[in-house]
């Protein structure tokens, strides 16, 4: 009877032990900071000068007014072992970057002693920015000012590219401010027009495929496929004005890079 007691006590406090695991708080959450009182540009790691910092408020600070479109410059030191993409998640949702209806934020974060940058994207801004557009625009505006130690032209050029974005999304002219941005280089000048190898044997592979689906299944597939890729190409829109967060929420997507 006592080896029978002992295995029944071994099984509650094991149970126990289970629910209190299951029911504890998780203690890995980023330390998020507070937002300063200019909010769209927070230079924690004080890597910016005061020209920077005013260049990027004179730019989010009409933008915010005028569309609800807020986007936010953030440095810190240290992700503290947090992993980039999660931070700039949380982050975006704690602070409520972009408006609330819209979900228009966007935001670039910097940690520089992890040598790490992120540039999160709202729903409503994914058609304007998407994961490829926003890597590239890191790979030219960003890594090389950093890696040579001019952060101010590395943030700055990142945020003017990621303005005029915003910009051409609200049909609101660009000119002045492609002007402003000595970084920037014209899509046109910076695509040659030319079908790499790769594109042109996906190409091939594709026509191939039509060709052998008409053939042998009346072109079924290629019809399913046309119909499955217009049917996902529908989709609506997704921050707001002032010195604080407009209630937006991140998911839009995003990309890291590191220098």
């Amino acid at each position: 009877m006592g080896v029978i007691k002992l295995k029944k006590r071994i099984q509650a406090i094991t149970l126990l032990v289970i629910l209190l695991s299951l029911t504890m708080p998780v203690t890995f959450a980023a330390n998020i900071p507070q937002p300063t009182n200019n909010f769209y540009v927070n230079d924690f790691a004080d890597i910016l000068s005061a020209d920077t910092e005013q260049s990027i408020m004179s730019v989010s600070v009409p933008l915010a007014e005028q569309t609800g479109a807020q986007i936010v410059v953030v440095t810190i030191d240290t992700l503290d072992g947090q992993d980039i993409e999660t931070y700039a998640n949380t982050l975006f949702r704690e602070w409520g970057i972009g408006d609330a209806k819209k979900n228009n934020g966007l935001l670039l974060l910097i940690a520089y002693e992890d040598q790490q940058s992120r540039i999160e994207v709202g729903y409503g801004l994914e058609g304007a920015l998407n994961d490829g557009k926003t890597g590239r625009i890191q790979d030219d505006y960003l890594i090389g000012n950093f890696q040579a130690g001019d952060y101010d032209a590395g943030v700055l050029g990142t945020f003017y590219k990621l303005s005029e974005e915003v910009y051409k999304e609200y049909n609101i002219n660009a000119d002045e401010l492609m002007n402003r941005n000595v970084y920037y280089v014209p899509s046109e000048t910076t695509d040659s027009g030319n079908l790499s190898i790769g594109e042109i044997f996906i190409g091939i592979i594709i026509v191939i495929f039509v060709i052998l689906d008409l053939i042998f299944n009346r072109g079924r597939l290629t019809r399913f496929f046309i119909y499955t890729a217009a049917r996902s190409s529908k989709g609506g829109r997704g921050g707001g004005g002032g010195f604080g967060g407009g209630g937006g929420s991140s998911g839009g997507g995003g990309s890291s890079r590191s220098w």
